[in-house]
């Protein structure tokens, strides 16, 4: 027999496993945030419905294909924040006879911009599931910082409330919210499921991407940022895709002491963290769990019009890292300069007036 709470779990699983079957199975969500020069944002959501989901879910067609509608991004929309404004919106046959919307918004200034959280590894996401992207002017190094990050822009990337902690501990004492240990007849019953599950997550995709007007400034506060030896402008806070792989190799869905943590709907497990945990340098692993509990903080250089608006007249400080004395923040010092990157010299160099070819002597 399975016990009380065995069985209520199992019914939650059950009912998450429909909730998959209805938004998860075959469906493609990608979402980038893209900060402009002047702080103001541009958001695209692409949502992609394959035809494997909308055979599986035939009766509920007409409700998934109505998530496509405009209608639908206007209604997300009014949960953004204020400022927002929804600048483009398109449906249209995909790859393999999916469906897809592409959803395009225009925020007057991030600071005011409200997504919803994609880490359903915090504790307490059912209570605390907005992000809050801030922008806050580093004058000093303070103590934890560096000299690269006075003069800099970090992004705050946070929920809206203090995220819960994760406690793993199996001390009563430590750790009084401890969920008991499921009994073995549990165990195998959620063991039964997670095929089950891992089935209805084939060719799923969440993507949530952070981008900015230029190349990100690599911190240890911040989240990992893959190819930053290429200069890289964009950083995942999420990215799970059926297809990635466990620190061992294998796929993702297919390691059993993950899945038993993901079917019992535990998305930030001892195992998965293991696994997970060198994501920033193995790109073949997914972005999956909150960074520093809750937030992150992402640094970039200010923009001109982002200069003008936070460091005119204002004193950079080095210190404690340096003895140099504060100093008069200049654009030409700690400003973006965007004609300075690789990607603009390059560019120069191609379209650069070609030096002139002697003409042949004539023949004597």
């Amino acid at each position: 027999m399975i016990g009380s709470s065995g069985r209520a779990r199992a019914a939650a699983v059950v009912g998450m496993l429909g909730l998959a079957l209805m938004l998860g199975g075959c469906m493609q969500l990608d979402t980038r945030v893209k900060l402009n020069e002047d702080g103001s944002a541009t958001v695209t959501e692409r949502l992609l419905f394959s035809r494997r989901l909308l055979d599986l879910a035939e009766e509920e067609r007409k409700e998934l294909l109505a998530l496509l509608s405009k209608e639908s991004a206007q209604r997300r929309m009014a949960h953004m924040g204020e400022g927002v404004q929804l600048v483009s919106h398109d449906v249209h046959d995909a790859e393999g006879a999916a469906r897809e919307s592409v959803a395009v918004y225009k925020v007057d200034q991030i600071d005011k911009f409200e997504y919803v959280s994609p880490w359903l590894d915090l504790t307490d996401y059912s209570t605390n599931n907005v992000l809050k992207f801030q922008t806050e002017p580093l004058y000093t190094c303070g103590s934890s910082g560096g000299q690269a990050w006075a003069g800099t822009i970090r992004i705050n990337v946070r929920t809206a409330k203090p995220a819960k902690r994760k406690n793993w501990s199996r001390d009563p004492k430590q750790n009084p919210d401890i969920p008991p240990v499921p009994k073995p007849v549990d165990q195998q019953l959620f063991r039964e499921l997670a095929p089950i599950m891992r089935d209805l997550l084939s060719d799923f995709q969440v993507k949530l991407t952070f981008e900015a007007y230029c190349p990100l400034v690599p911190h240890a506060g911040s989240p990992a940022i893959r190819d930053l030896s290429a200069g890289a402008t964009a950083v995942d806070l999420l990215n799970f895709t059926s297809k990635d792989l466990d620190s061992y190799g294998g796929k993702f869905l297919d390691n059993e002491e993950i899945m038993l943590e993901l079917v019992q709907m535990d998305f930030g497990g001892e195992n998965t963290a293991e696994h997970l945990k060198s994501y920033g340098s193995n790109t073949t692993l997914p972005v999956f769990m909150a960074r520093n509990h809750g937030g992150c903080g992402i640094f970039v250089r200010p923009s001109r019009p982002l200069f003008d608006k936070y460091f005119a007249g204002k004193n950079i400080s080095f210190q404690p890292w340096t003895k140099d004395p504060p100093f008069p923040a200049t654009f030409e010092k700690i400003g973006y300069h965007p004609r300075a990157t690789a990607e603009t010299k390059k560019k120069d160099k191609e379209e650069a007036p070609k030096p002139a070819t002697a003409a042949p002597a004539e023949a004597k």
